[in-house]
This record gives structure tokens, sequence and C-alpha cells, in this order.
């Protein structure tokens, strides 16, 4: 089977972690795991993740300054200790990219761009990113994604698998935003950080978008969503407050 760079994309970003996905179109490749067992193990997943980390950083400059880097990675380390799958080998690289977002790969690869850390105002912001990126890991959606696309592909013509690939995506993206957000606020508060800032970030990025009027752009079923989205992370704070009470 072929699996396109396109999915490789995909993989790489099981569920967007903001309010907008970039859209591209890559020609195909003929790299793919060599079976598609119905649960990829450890081993299989970090190998799937070293190809996306391989792709990415032929597409991005990367963040080089020792100082930032260690500075991140400090809150990604304390973030990682408390999740469910810690014994990953977790690592964060900073994309040199304006824009403001985040993803994750499959085995522990972390992504944050360069302007999502400048639009950060706490650590706390930052430590709840990571712990939803840190969560979809944990959560293996990316290798749930996988396992489901590539069974699409053996039962699809080329002409029928992009509309079949890009359903499924859909089709699970607010269930993954949920669930990474969920279990991700819980590492960030276990990891010593405000619960809220995961929060805070997202409100104020949406306050941006808004305000820079960047929702024309985005239509009404995917601002249900990110409205869906920001009441089940106030609802969970909610619930983790009562329970500390």
């Amino acid at each position: 089977m072929v699996l396109t760079k396109r999915l490789l994309f995909l993989i790489a970003v099981p569920a967007v972690s903001f309010f907008f996905t970039e859209r591209f179109s890559f020609a195909a490749d003929d790299w793919q795991l060599p079976d598609t067992p119905s649960e990829i193990s450890d081993a299989e997943e970090t190998e799937l993740g070293k190809q996306v980390d391989e792709y990415i950083r032929h597409q991005f400059y990367l963040e080089e300054d020792p100082d930032f880097n260690k500075a991140v990675n400090s809150i990604v380390q304390k973030v990682v200790a408390v999740s469910d799958r810690n014994t990953l080998p977790f690592t964060c690289t900073i994309l040199q990219s304006l824009s403001i977002n985040a993803f994750s790969a499959p085995g522990g690869h972390i992504y944050l761009t360069y302007g999502l850390l400048k639009f950060a105002q706490t650590e706390d912001e930052v430590a709840g990113i990571i712990g939803h990126e840190v969560a979809h890991v944990s959560l293996r959606h990316a290798s749930k994604l996988y396992h489901e696309v590539m069974g699409i592909n053996s039962r699809h013509d080329d002409g029928l698998r992009s509309a079949a690939n890009l359903l499924i995506f859909n089709s699970h993206l607010e269930e993954f935003e949920q669930d990474a957000d969920t279990k991700g606020i819980l590492y960030a508060q276990k990891a010593g950080f405000n619960p809220n800032g995961l929060l805070d970030f997202l409100e104020r990025h949406l306050n941006f978008m808004m305000h820079r009027r960047l929702f024309g752009m985005i239509d009404s079923g995917f601002t249900a969503m990110i409205t869906a989205r920001l009441n089940h992370l106030r609802e969970c704070l909610a619930n983790t407050e009562k329970s500390n009470n």
C-alpha cells in the first residue's frame, strides 16, 4: 500500500491543537509500517514517529537557541514524568514559525512553534499546551488514526481514499481534542502547574483571532467545535476544583 505524505502530516497532527488547520497537498510516498495490526506496538509507534520527525525536520527551520530549548524542555520533562507513558523517549522541537500552533507525533515527539511560545504569557499556559500534546501521545491518538486510515486504504482505490481519510480525521477531531484536554490539564496539575493555563491560553487565542477577524476563514461547524471544546475544558476544571476542596 502507499501512504501519502498528506496522510503522514495528518498522523503528525492527530487533532488540531488550536483553531485552524494548515492544509497541505503532497505527492505520494512509498513508506509504511510492515503490517496493520489491530494495535500498533510501542516499537512500531516509535518507528512511525521517527519517520514523521524526519519529514518535519526537512520542512521547517528549527529554533537552535540552547537556553530557549532548555527552558521549554524543562517543562516538558516535568509533564512527561507524571504522564501515563513516561517511559517513551519524549522530545520537544521548537519550529521557527510565527504561526500559533502545536502538534505531536507517535512515539513522544512534540512540536511547538516559536509564535506559540511568544504568545504564551506564563509557564502554566505552556505546561497546559504541552500536557495536551503529551496526552495525545499517551492516548495513542495518532496510532489509532493510522490503523483506521490504513484499513480504509486497503479497501478503497485512490479515488476514494482522500475523502475517506478526511472523514475519519474529522470524525475523531472533537473526541481526540476533548480527551487530550481532560488528560492534559491533569498532567499539568500533577506536574505542579496551574491547570487553568490551557484554558487561559485558548480563550486569549480565540479573542486574538476574533480581533484579527480570522474567523472568516473558519466554517460554522468548526466554530461550534471550538465552543464545545472550551465549554468542556471549563467543566473539567470546575470538577477538578471541586475534587480538590
